[in-house]
């Protein structure tokens, strides 16, 4: 029961994070109230009245024109009861003007959230909930420590490794308790993390990485005007992008081992650690594969620029950006690969010498 009070403070304690962050912003949702034009004289304008939903400007009404720009973001149809967001500003505290900055989406994200937790709920029960709770609290604590420390010039790589423990442990223990098999996978874990941050700074040296290539990071610096360590930036998003599948292995190897000791309690550390390796090479010959096509799958336009560029092989892999994803991607593969022997030694071990504590 008190697992189930901590779950429903935590998401509450989520979406006030998330809430908070908008509660002050000029942007806010406002609903298409009717048409007032549209599409006239074969123009791309669509005028519309809009209602205010939230803010201060609640429940008043604007009227807003938007351009329908083909093969853009800005390429949706207005309609009556559509949803939108607005950025709306006032001269005098009465008469309001705005204009729409995009189609609002959270609606149907939190339906589909919904859907996420529900089906969770049902497969998972109260381990599914944990997990799902170690994921909010690893949200928050990217949100609300780790991305503000590196905003504010401290390391990233540091401020990233400092995360990285405290996520692992979380996770694990929220979902395991303190136990004997968590203790295992959380050494499993950092361990395989570590490998695949040291090997990123060694390759990010060599290939000379600035963390500057990519248009999130051109709007930071010419937009934002935000000055921090980007190679520092690209270094902890590596550290963060292979906590994931490095997690689930050094898991799936713990459990195993642990189980396999549980049934066979005679069996012993040679034949432990050869089982664990043995499936290790079968999780590894699908999870190097979706954490490479996890990552091609993301920058599936830079690959057509590249290929309708007629770019020689060499020059694609010296553009930085280019050079960025296979650092990223390799280093967490091969941070994933040797999870696995060094959680099957630490598992095997950990049973072997703790007889009476295997499958806790």
């Amino acid at each position: 029961m008190r697992k189930i009070y901590f779950i429903i403070i935590l998401m509450l304690l989520f979406t006030e994070t998330v809430s908070a962050q908008t509660k002050d912003s000029s942007v806010v949702q406002a609903e298409v109230m009717d048409m007032v034009q549209e599409y006239a004289n074969d123009s791309n304008i669509q005028i519309a009245r809009l209602k205010i939903l939230e803010g201060k400007y609640k429940n008043k009404e604007l009227f807003v024109q938007s351009l329908y720009i083909e093969s853009s973001e800005y390429s949706f149809d207005l309609e009556k009861g559509k949803k939108v967001l607005v950025n709306v500003s006032s001269e005098n505290g009465e008469d309001i003007s705005g204009y729409i900055v995009n189609i609002s989406r959270s609606d149907d994200l939190k339906l589909l959230i919904i859907i996420f937790l529900i089906v969770v709920a049902l497969f998972g029960r109260t381990k599914g909930l944990l997990s799902v709770s170690a994921l909010a609290i690893s949200g928050i604590i990217i949100l609300k420590f780790m991305i503000p420390f590196i905003q504010n010039g401290y390391n990233p790589l540091l401020i990233a490794l400092i995360s990285c423990v405290l996520i692992i442990l979380i996770s694990f223990t929220l979902t395991l308790g303190f136990t004997y098999k968590s203790f295992v996978a959380i050494l499993g874990t950092a361990g395989g993390t570590v490998i695949a941050g040291v090997l990123a700074l060694i390759f990010t040296d060599l290939c000379y990485i600035t963390g500057l290539s990519g248009e999130e990071v051109s709007h930071l610096i010419t937009t934002l005007g935000i000055e921090i360590d980007y190679r520092g930036l690209y270094l902890s998003g590596v550290l963060i992008g292979a906590i994931g599948v490095v997690m689930d292995v050094a898991m799936s190897i713990t459990s195993m081992i642990f189980e396999l000791k549980r049934h066979s309690p005679n069996v012993g550390f040679a034949k432990l650690m050869g089982s664990g390796l043995e499936v290790g090479k079968d999780i590894m010959s699908t999870m190097v594969d979706t954490l490479i096509l996890a990552y091609v799958g993301g920058t599936m336009p830079l690959f057509l620029v590249i290929i309708n560029s007629n770019m020689s092989l060499n020059e694609a892999l010296s553009r930085e950006v280019i050079a960025m994803e296979i650092i990223r991607s390799l280093c967490g593969s091969i941070g994933l690969i040797l999870t696995i022997p060094l959680t099957s030694l630490i598992a095997s071990f950990m049973v072997s010498v703790k007889k009476k504590s295997y499958g806790k």
